[in-house]
């Protein structure tokens, strides 16, 4: 049987995901410069994630993983992993779109990133250089062609095939014989007889196929299968490839191509699900037939059932491709999403996990118990598919390791997590989590044993949840002042992208009632010409006045017949002071899209002070999305707007005031050009003035902060990489308590 070893075993065989030992220094420097302060970043976990790329050299023991968290090195045949490419200008840690290993040259690997540039590294991924870039490509796959050093294929999603005979420098289109309207997404090379290759189109192409007998230079369309081919393999001197339609099914031809394409039929065993969506083809390492399918609900046994499907904690795998060892024949590779890489040395009767060291797992959301600072909660950010989704992992060690809720069987993703701070036994604490499923997100969702169980609050759907916020004084009985100590607490809001865009409830869940009154309705322009609306992402509350609330929104936009207007809608921030009942703009001051007078930019992250009432941080992010992000004060409750700071290589998603000490305030979010580490910024004097306290953080976006309770200087982040904790942050050692 496959090893189902609980969630506790996924990622290293012993415990799910554990601790790296590694902790990261960083270097010193002036206040407000672009560097950072003195700092320590430990963790990276959960291990594992989502691999989009799993490779593995000649010599078996050194295997690549790509995932969004970068490139990843193992040179002990999977037990442990280090990641490459850390600091490097131009290219930093953070996630490429496309990567290939070539075997002709042992050391060498091409690499591609989101913004079309092509890299190489011939020393294992140790060091990278900058080759050249595609114009306007967003690049899909690099294939390097077998036997050879120095030939590289790319496949883009708008610019369709190029084709490099000298390592990546140059490149030349090469889609002769390729309908125009036709988009190649990915591209099998016969690793025997590298001129034969097949090209797979995007979905309800004529012809299905594309094939090539000059090893990608010039094309030719094949007809004759049932259905667009969406995958393939060559074995045993036969071309391989499955169609996208109901039932499945291997069609095969001779490797010429041409038609009549012949049709066979595997045989998974009865207990298994249906492998209604396959992406991986291998063929069988000895004699070249065909052997498995690795589908979005495990692996299937191809004709001669050879090992039941890949499940683990219960649940098929989904996977993203499948690997014969070099050397060991009955051995197998494969890459899942969600729980990193398994093995098999038994062709695929049990797997076990390879994933110490290999931070690849990404969240959206992160809260800390306020009184059990060792209970995390991470919100996971993959939302490709249910399977073996853990959605919202629990660790009662700190971060050292984690288990999963069973919030995964509910949705896909969790984007916000909020948690009662007056119920100090942890199994009885109140949680309340929201984020997206299958329905682009369906619903609030509620635990009352610490976060382990949930049930959803309500059958009306709400769209995915972005934010989630707590009244500190909506106990049965609140204090004269200040936030309640007995509880429950029995209001909270929830931000969200249905058609209730604010939620509130004040029976802890059990109704829900719409407060987007004052917000404003979509528009539709005329003439066909589209529309645009606006939508609430983040949320504050004045804790000393709970009826006073603050939303940040951004600015939908479709386009239609003829040119679309400027924005008309407001957009920006928006104030409520009566709970949520109704809201008004509130935006003098803040920048406008051009050509609009209501318009905002958009506001992805806003804070109030703990304190001071009336003053709010809003995050501006620049109009095109690229251009980073700039930091506004007010301190008349959003009447009037001052600008404190832009930061260019930012996009700012998140702002943090520090309980501790309420003039630091913390902004952070995603890295952008070609800075090497997510945006973690602080400041100590209410934002006037930033440093930079993320230096040699792993991680290329940090969409998640939370402080600990009682320690300061304690943060955890949530990132694209993994949950980072920072420690001993220097403001507490200058007499901050």
């Amino acid at each position: 049987m496959a090893s189902t070893g609980g969630v506790n075993a996924v990622m290293d065989g012993t415990a799910f995901f554990r601790i790296g030992a590694a902790c990261l220094m960083l270097i010193l420097a002036a206040p407000g410069s672009d560097l950072a302060l003195a700092q320590t970043w430990s963790g990276g976990t959960p291990y594992g994630g989502t691999i989009n790329v799993l490779m593995q050299s000649q010599d078996a023991q050194t295997l690549f993983a790509g995932t969004d968290g970068g490139l990843f090195r193992s040179d002990d045949g999977g037990r442990h992993w280090a990641r490459k490419l850390t600091g490097t200008p131009g290219a930093g840690p953070g996630k490429f779109a496309a990567f290939a290993l070539s075997k002709a040259r042992p050391g060498r690997i091409y690499l591609a990133d989101y913004g079309g540039s092509i890299y190489r590294s011939d020393d294992n991924g140790e060091t990278v250089a900058h080759t050249t870039v595609l114009p306007e490509s967003f690049i899909l796959q690099l294939v390097a062609v077998p036997g050879s050093a120095d030939k590289l294929l790319a496949v883009t999603a708008n610019s369709g095939l190029w084709y490099s005979e000298d390592a990546g420098v140059s490149f030349s289109p090469v889609n002769a014989g390729i309908d125009p309207v036709v988009r190649i997404r990915k591209l099998i090379i016969s690793a025997h007889d590298p001129s034969k290759v097949m090209a797979f189109p995007a979905m309800n192409s004529i012809p299905p196929l594309y094939y090539s007998l000059t090893g990608g230079t010039g094309w030719i369309g094949s007809d004759g299968i049932g259905g667009v081919a969406i995958v393939g393999a060559f074995a045993d001197g036969m071309a391989y490839v499955i169609p996208d339609w109901p039932g499945g099914g291997i069609w095969w031809n001779s490797s010429n191509f041409s038609a009549p394409w012949m049709e066979t039929w595997w045989n998974p065993p009865g207990s298994a699900p249906a492998c209604t969506r396959p992406n991986t083809i291998l063929p069988n390492a000895v004699d070249g037939s065909l052997e498995w399918v690795g589908c979005r609900t495990g692996l299937v046994g191809l004709v001669e059932v050879v090992a039941p499907p890949m499940v683990i904690d219960g649940v098929p795998a989904s996977i993203r491709d499948i690997l014969h060892d070099h050397i060991d024949p009955t051995r197998l590779w494969a890459a899942a999403d969600h729980v990193g890489v398994y093995t098999s040395a038994d062709s695929g009767r049990s797997w076990i996990p390879r994933n110490t060291g290999l931070s690849g797992t990404g969240f959206r959301a992160v809260a800390v118990h306020p009184h059990h600072p060792q209970r995390i909660f991470a919100g996971y950010a993959d939302d490709s598919t249910t399977t073996t989704n853990p959605a919202l992992l629990l660790s009662d060690d700190g971060g050292t390791t984690w288990t999963a809720s069973d919030l995964g069987k509910l949705i896909w993703l969790t984007r916000a997590i909020v948690v009662d701070p007056t119920e100090p036994r942890i199994e009885a604490t109140p949680v309340y989590a929201g984020g997206g499923d299958n329905d682009i997100g369906a619903g609030i969702y509620k635990s009352l044993d610490g976060g382990r169980t949930w049930n959803r609050l309500s059958d009306q759907w709400t769209g995915m949840v972005r934010d989630l916020l707590l009244d500190p004084r909506s106990c049965a009985s609140p204090p004269a002042s200040g936030p309640c100590v007995q509880g429950p607490l029995r209001t909270f809001y929830a931000i969200t992208s249905g058609a209730m865009r604010v939620i509130r409830s004040d029976d802890a869940g059990a109704s829900l009632m719409d407060r987007s009154a004052g917000l404003p309705p979509q528009l539709n322009y005329e003439n066909n010409a589209g529309g645009e609306d606006v939508q609430p992402v983040a949320i504050a509350l004045e804790p000393a006045n709970p009826e006073r609330l603050y939303i940040g929104t951004y600015i939908r936009h479709w386009y239609g017949d003829g040119e679309a207007p400027a924005f008309r809608l407001a957009n920006g921030v928006f104030r409520s002071t009566d709970g949520g009942a109704s809201w008004h703009e509130a935006n003098t001051g803040l920048p406008r899209y051009p050509g609009s007078v209501d318009t905002a930019l958009n506001v992805y992250a806003i804070a109030t002070h703990p304190v001071a009432s009336g003053r709010v941080w809003a995050a501006v992010t620049e109009e095109n999305g690229n251009d980073g992000s700039r930091i506004f004060r007010s301190d008349d409750g959003g009447d009037h707007w001052t600008e404190q700071v832009a930061f260019p290589s930012c996009d700012i998603r998140r702002l943090l005031v520090d309980p501790l000490a309420t003039d630091s305030i913390y902004a952070t979010g995603r890295s952008l050009g070609s800075k090497g580490t997510g945006c973690v910024l602080r400041s100590n004097d209410g934002g006037a003035n930033w440093d930079r306290v993320d230096a040699g953080l792993p991680a290329t976006a940090v969409m998640a902060l939370a402080s600990v309770p009682g320690e300061p200087g304690h943060l955890v982040a949530g990132t694209n990489t993994g949950v980072w904790h920072l420690r001993g942050d220097p403001i507490f050692a200058n007499g901050f308590d």
